[in-house]
């Protein structure tokens, strides 16, 4: 598999956390050719054991061993000799283990050997060096890192071992040998005769010519989503595979990688009662999403909030959230005043909220916005009736507070302006001066729901001191506030006691 990507986007942590999501630590091998960082320490607490045995093993292989020393002239009390040292002697297999053949590996370091690969100013062994009156000849390994991780799918045999290098154009740079070349000789001697698997990191994004020697290709992004962060992983190749979804966004939230699906979560059960979440103070009121009220700090009283849903948001999200904010109202004893989007009505409203509050608390509370012609020829109960001729009229404050007569306040508007805008035009927010106006003399709550279609999405958004947007980005759903500003939230829902409750999680 190669991973690939610029600098900072999570390919060694996702290498790493491959190997602990696997189970293989005792059979992995990391060989890491950049300075480690201590958060990695801190994240994977045993690469720090793994990494001082690398690096002992690795020292063993760098220092020389003098084998023979011949003595060739003495004068003056200078002293010239030969020297042959021994780097990095293998030791060998223990009787009965199975040898790992090292075919491509050999003919690679002979290539290197005899000048035809690799840099000329790497100190490649076998070559004489001038050292202290000596001329020194070093036998052994010309490519010690990769010939360590020989050693670890031999030891491992007949296990399979997960070898991830990090990063092969790092190695590439050292040595002087193209990577292809590299990724080649190890495809050949550890994958498919040693039968170990192999992780390649590339310190590059974009399409390459390597991504033709994987069998396995991902790349990690750092985009930009009206001006966040937004990350994401793209499986461009998994051979023998079918990819259903090729695209994830992720976070790297706690130092882990977490990529989030687009396939449905997890299918509520039976209906649970309604919990309310507490007020943040007595000028800030819950929006019944614990989560929601520590993001934007609440909904404030005699002030405008707008929520915009983009058109591709599945309908659920826009109902779990309309059930968070009636229910945590309705069942504090406060009134509410909702016109439902398009696609709603009285009755649906009724079947998604009601079994979630006690017994006749709905209709106590609640009071629906309807038309005739979504509501037929007669208002159903807890309805009230909009003529279509005049919005400040039918939305009336006071009439709205006399249909409410057991419910505390503050009450809360919840309006969805595209039924607003196909009853009263689009110039419908303009007409809406005397409702708001009423509100915010009495305290109580104004929550405007728009898409980008509605023509009053920008306006409203101006007037609120609250502007909080949801999005589908490739599948996913996302969440981020523009007053308040914050980064980018990946929404989900947690059905624990029956009841959905919003779990944001910052995509960092």
């Amino acid at each position: 598999m190669i991973v690939k990507g610029s600098a900072g986007t999570g390919k060694t942590t996702f290498a790493l956390q491959l190997t602990e999501e696997l189970g293989g630590i005792n059979t992995s091998f990391y060989m890491s050719t950049r300075v480690s960082d201590e958060s990695l320490y801190n994240q994977f607490p045993w690469l720090r054991e793994r990494m001082k045995q690398t690096a002992m093993e690795l020292a063993g292989r760098q220092f020389s061993r003098t084998i023979d020393e011949t003595p060739v002239h003495t004068e003056a009390g200078t002293d010239i000799s030969f020297e042959f040292r021994v780097r990095g002697e293998r030791k060998p297999a223990e009787p009965g283990k199975k040898r790992l053949q090292r075919t491509e590996l050999e003919k690679l370091e002979g290539r290197i050997e005899m000048g035809e690969e690799g840099d000329e100013s790497y100190g490649k062994h076998g070559e004489g060096q001038v050292s202290e009156g000596s001329i020194v000849f070093d036998l052994g390994s010309d490519l010690p890192e990769i010939d360590m991780a020989y050693d670890a799918v031999e030891r491992n045999l007949p296990q399979k071992t997960l070898i991830l290098i990090d990063s092969i154009n790092a190695l590439s740079e050292r040595y002087g040998v193209h990577a292809s070349k590299l990724i080649n000789t190890l495809q050949k001697d550890l994958v498919e005769a040693g039968q170990a698997n192999v992780l390649f990191i590339l310190e590059e994004g974009g399409e390459t010519r390597l991504d033709y020697l994987g069998d396995g290709v991902v790349m990690f992004q750092s985009r930009e989503h009206a001006g966040r962060r937004l990350r994401m992983m793209t499986i461009e190749k998994l051979r023998g595979t079918e990819v259903r979804q090729h695209k994830f966004i992720y976070t790297l939230d706690g130092a882990r990688i977490r990529a989030f699906d687009i396939r449905p979560g997890e299918r509520p059960g039976p209906p649970g009662k309604w919990k309310p979440a507490p007020d943040l103070s007595k000028d800030e009121v819950s929006t019944g999403n614990p989560a929601l009220d520590a993001l934007i700090g609440g909904v404030h009283r005699a002030r405008i909030m707008c929520i915009e849903f983009g058109a591709s948001v599945p309908t659920e999200y826009i109902d779990n959230l309309r059930l968070a904010l009636i229910c945590n109202f309705a069942a504090l004893g406060r009134g509410v005043a909702h016109v439902p989007p398009r696609k709603g009505s009285m009755d649906l409203l009724r079947e998604i909220v009601a079994p979630h509050l006690e017994a006749g608390v709905f209709d106590q509370n609640v009071r629906v916005f309807e038309t005739t012609s979504l509501g037929g020829t007669e208002v159903p109960k807890g309805a009230l009736h909009m003529e279509g001729s005049n919005v400040d009229t039918d939305l009336k404050w006071s009439n709205v507070a006399y249909h409410l007569p057991k419910s505390q306040h503050p009450f809360l508007s919840l309006l969805s302006f595209d039924t607003l805008e196909s009853v009263y035009g689009t110039g419908v927010l303009e007409q809406l001066s005397g409702h708001i106006a009423s509100i915010r003399r009495e305290r109580d709550l104004f929550i405007g729901i728009t898409t980008p279609l509605t023509e009053s999405s920008q306006r409203l958004a101006s007037m609120a001191s609250q502007y909080v947007r949801v999005e589908n980005l490739d599948g996913s759903i996302v969440l981020y506030g523009d007053k308040p500003h914050t980064e980018l939230y990946s929404l989900s829902f947690s059905h624990a006691g029956g009841v959905p409750r919003a779990v944001l999680t910052p995509i960092v």
